[in-house]
């Protein structure tokens, strides 16, 4: 997702922030940034949502994390990578797997618990829980979901970085269960993410270039070719809503409707067409109230040139 440089307030505060490292208090923000008190709350709450700046109260403070990403977000556009999810096809699976949940349990560090484990589901699993993953197996596969955000000049660089903390995290998994769940140790990874599409098109028009691949080189020893053939350009932050977005981009491709602009100016021009033909028959209508207002004058002409003609008949009779 391509962030871009900030908002003209965010940056103000930010700017303000990164010059005072041991942060300031709301007041003296508002003093320095001249931003009116409800839109600096306003804005510092969004600063604290995306995870930029933290408030130690009364202090409004840079994330310590975060301090270089805040310096290249002031400098220049960048990209950022969150809520990235990644589902691994198990191509084997131990004999256990069935009965795993103790050997999940025994894992330091994470979180364990069971989910959708009723008469009326058919597709339960267990899920582990740390400060960067979440890891729910399945009879099938296993999905792994990154709670850690990257951010770079370069779309490759976030990839890249993210590629290798889930190939980490297999190799990890693989060593704690003591099984090597991908044959010649290459799994069938497929990534999904909703706030992951927008960065899709720059890989995708890299791909383009490449022969629809690009590798990444983690290491060494390992090798990750990626692959993306169809860019979509949007995103939403629910499957349904993802779901409607890649179904009106694809009717979009391939039955190419009007675009709404487009649209709008063939409504404009029926709007011209419409009022001309009005214009057109209001002037037939007068024509013809003028031409059948003629013919009643003549038809009363007529009828007194009658009347008359009948008096002197009359008049010849006696």
């Amino acid at each position: 997702m391509k962030v871009g440089k900030v908002g003209v307030f965010e940056e103000k505060i930010l700017q303000n922030l990164l010059q005072n490292r041991e942060g300031l208090r709301a007041k003296t923000l508002i003093k320095l940034t001249n931003i009116k008190q409800r839109t600096l709350y306003k804005k510092l709450k969004l600063l604290r949502e995306k995870k930029l700046i933290e408030n130690v109260f009364p202090i409004w403070k840079l994330v310590n994390g975060q301090v270089k990403y805040v310096q290249s977000l002031l400098e220049s556009d960048i990209f950022e990578l969150h809520n990235i999810s990644y589902v691994l096809k198990l191509i084997s699976k131990p004999d256990w797997w069935s009965k795993r949940k103790p050997r999940l349990m025994k894992l330091k560090g994470w979180q364990f618990s069971n989910h959708n484990f009723g008469k009326n589901n058919s597709n339960p699993y267990q899920q582990l829980i740390n400060e960067n993953f979440v890891l729910q197996t399945y009879p099938e596969s296993i999905q792994i979901i990154s709670r850690k955000r990257y951010y770079s000049n370069s779309p490759y660089e976030v990839i890249t970085e993210a590629i290798n903390d889930v190939v980490d995290i297999i190799d990890y998994f693989e060593e704690r269960m003591r099984y090597k769940f991908f044959k010649e140790g290459i799994p069938a990874l497929e990534i999904r993410g909703s706030d992951f599409n927008r960065l899709k098109d720059h890989l995708a028009e890299h791909c383009k270039k490449e022969g629809r691949r690009f590798l990444v080189e983690l290491d060494k020893n390992r090798q990750v070719w990626v692959d993306y053939s169809e860019p979509f350009g949007k995103e939403a932050n629910y499957p349904e809503g993802q779901e409607i977005l890649e179904k009106m981009t694809k009717d979009l491709l391939l039955n190419k409707p009007k675009l709404n602009s487009e649209l709008q100016r063939d409504i404009e021009e029926l709007k011209t067409e419409t009022l001309m033909q009005i214009r057109d028959n209001s002037k037939i209508s007068n024509d013809i109230s003028l031409a059948m207002k003629q013919m009643q004058s003549n038809l009363m002409g007529l009828t007194e040139t009658v009347y008359q003609l009948i008096e002197v008949i009359k008049k010849w009779k006696q």
